[in-house]
């Protein structure tokens, strides 16, 4: 039986969805309402919510990277979703990584990361859309990576060769 609602939720609408953690200056958040948006200039779009941290940073810094970590890191997912501010890299177990074309932190335990200059800003309701040209990529992508999919309320998932695991994080 099919549940209908007009309203994004967990129940009406647990849709996968790939994380990342997006990181401007020194923090970073979970984010999985991001896709590219043009192939030539490559430029990419994550959508964040106001009244988050990391929102009032992307207006200041005009910078981010996007960092894709594997399924085993979904407990940092969730931790750096919890904390607001503070030492996050300290908090997740995470380690910071230099950048090579902007001033925000990386993640060394990212297999892909995306360097992002913001280039506008839309507004459609309760999320900014930050557009951004990607400027550098690091991809040590491996067959032994495995994506994080968020699916809501703290529930991760992830797919691997006809493999699918799902764990909520409490």
């Amino acid at each position: 039986m099919f549940h209908a609602t007009g309203i994004l939720d967990f129940e009406g609408h647990p849709h996968p969805r790939t994380t990342a953690l997006l990181a401007t200056g020194d923090n970073f958040m979970p984010a999985s309402w991001h896709m590219p948006v043009s192939k030539l200039p490559f430029r990419y779009a994550v959508a964040v919510r106001e009244e988050n941290h990391t929102h009032k940073l992307l207006h200041e810094n005009k910078e981010f990277s996007l960092n894709f970590l594997d399924f085993s890191f979904a407990e940092a997912y969730q931790i750096a979703g919890e904390h607001h501010g503070g030492d996050k890299f300290l908090k997740t177990r995470l380690h910071p990584k230099k950048a090579q074309e902007i001033q925000s932190t990386l993640i060394e335990e990212a297999y892909m990361i995306y360097e992002c200059k913001v280039i506008d800003v839309l507004n459609f309701g309760d999320h900014d859309l930050f557009i951004a040209d990607v400027v550098c990529t690091h991809n040590a992508q491996t067959a032994k990576n495995s994506p994080t999919l968020f699916l809501g309320k703290g529930y991760y998932d992830t797919l691997k060769q006809n493999y699918s695991r799902q764990v909520r994080i409490v």
